[in-house]
C-alpha cells in the first residue's frame, strides 16, 4: 500500500500537468447537447436521461493522458446556455457562448446548435474580450445556418491569447477539390475559408498568439495538410497549394489515430483539431495531446433502444500548454 501511493506521488510529480502555469486546453462536440432530459433537440439528435448527464461530467474531469478536468475547453453543438452549465456548472466554469445563441429554453424539435467555451474559474484564465467571427454563418438553399465561430480574448499570467471554438460544415471532410465542387455542403465549406483565413490573417498582422480548437470537419492529415482550405487558411494562394511554405498553425494531433468507440466503422482521421500559432508552438507540452476515449461499458450503459448513445459521437480531445 504505502509503495502504491509513493508511486502514485510519484506519477503526479512527473505529470507536465503538475506545473501550476500549464494549462489544459480541450475541444469537445457534444452531439446536440440540451438541458432537458429526454429531450430530442433536433430528431436526429439525442436525447438523455440523467445517468447521461452524469456520465458526461465524468468524462469532463478525465481530459488529458491523466484525466483531469479541461481549463478551457472549445465546445460545439450545444443547444443552449442551461445545457451547457450542466456539464459545467457555473460555480465552477465561465461559459462564453457564440453570440448567435438567443433562444436557451427552444421548443422540442426547435432551436440550433451553437459554439461555445468553457473555463475553469479556478485555473487564472480570465476573459478579456469576445469578438465572434460571425462571418463562418453561410445559410444554405434552405436558409439553414452554420455556426459561428466563438472567439474569446484570454488572458493568463500576464500574457493575452485568443482562443476560437468553431464548428465547420459536415459532409465534405474530404473532398480536394472545393471551389469545383458540385456539392452544396462543399460549397458551403469552401465559403468558410475566407473569414476564417481572413481573422487568422489578421491574428498574424496584431501579432496576438491564438489557438483555434474544435470540429473542423476535415480530415486535414488525411489530405497530407495540402490543398485549397489548408493552404488559404495557412495565408498562401488557394490556386497554388505546393507553395505553401510556412504555414501559419501546428496542428494538433499531429499522427495520433482516432479511435474514439463512438465513431469507429467512419473514419479513424480525425476531424476535432487543436491548430496553434505556429509562433507559439513552444507552448505545447511534449507529448500531451490525448483523445479521452469513453468506455465499453459507458457507452453500453447510455445506449438507448434506438441504438443512439447519450454520451457523444466525438470523444473530447486536449492539448497541454505552458504559456511563456
Amino acid at each position: 500500500m504505502r509503495f502504491a501511493m509513493l508511486a502514485a506521488a510519484f506519477v503526479v510529480l512527473m505529470s507536465p500537468t503538475a506545473n501550476a502555469d500549464v494549462l489544459r486546453i480541450g475541444a469537445w462536440n457534444i452531439q446536440n447537447l440540451h438541458h432537458d432530459e429526454d429531450h430530442e433537440l433536433f430528431p436526429w439528435g439525442t436525447s438523455r436521461t440523467q445517468d447521461d448527464y452524469d456520465l458526461l461530467v465524468k468524462y469532463r474531469d478525465l481530459f488529458g493522458r491523466d484525466g483531469r478536468a479541461p481549463d478551457v475547453v472549445a465546445l460545439q453543438e450545444i443547444g443552449t446556455l442551461e445545457a451547457a452549465e450542466r456539464i459545467f456548472p457555473p460555480s465552477d466554469y465561465q461559459i462564453v457562448m457564440s453570440s448567435r445563441h438567443d433562444d436557451d429554453n427552444a421548443p422540442v424539435h426547435g432551436g440550433d446548435i451553437f459554439t461555445a467555451v468553457a473555463i475553469k474559474r479556478d485555473s487564472g484564465v480570465t476573459v478579456a474580450l469576445q469578438d465572434d467571427i460571425m462571418d463562418l454563418v453561410v445559410l444554405d438553399s434552405e436558409n439553414n445556418p452554420t455556426r459561428a465561430g466563438t472567439a474569446v480574448l484570454l488572458e493568463h499570467s500576464g500574457i493575452q491569447f485568443w482562443f476560437v471554438s468553431v464548428h465547420l460544415k459536415s459532409s465534405c471532410s474530404s473532398q480536394r477539390d472545393l471551389q469545383n465542387s458540385g456539392s452544396e455542403d462543399c460549397q458551403i465549406f469552401w465559403k468558410q475559408s475566407e473569414p476564417l483565413a481572413s481573422w487568422i490573417a489578421e491574428r498574424d498582422a496584431d501579432n496576438v498568439p491564438f489557438i483555434i480548437a474544435g470540429d473542423f470537419n476535415r480530415r486535414f492529415r488525411q489530405l497530407q495538410f495540402k490543398g485549397e482550405f489548408w493552404t488559404r487558411i495557412n495565408g498562401g494562394d488557394p490556386n497554388q497549394p505546393a507553395d505553401l511554405d510556412e504555414p501559419f498553425m501546428v496542428a494538433h494531433p499531429e499522427n495520433v489515430t482516432r479511435k474514439c468507440p463512438t465513431r469507429l466503422g467512419r473514419s479513424v482521421e480525425p476531424i476535432d483539431w487543436i491548430l496553434m500559432d505556429a509562433r507559439v508552438v513552444d507552448w505545447f507540452v511534449d507529448g500531451s495531446f490525448w483523445e479521452r476515449r469513453f468506455s465499453r461499458p459507458d457507452i453500453e450503459a447510455s445506449r438507448e433502444a434506438d441504438n443512439a448513445v447519450g454520451l457523444s459521437d466525438h470523444c473530447p480531445i486536449s492539448i497541454d500548454i505552458d504559456i511563456r
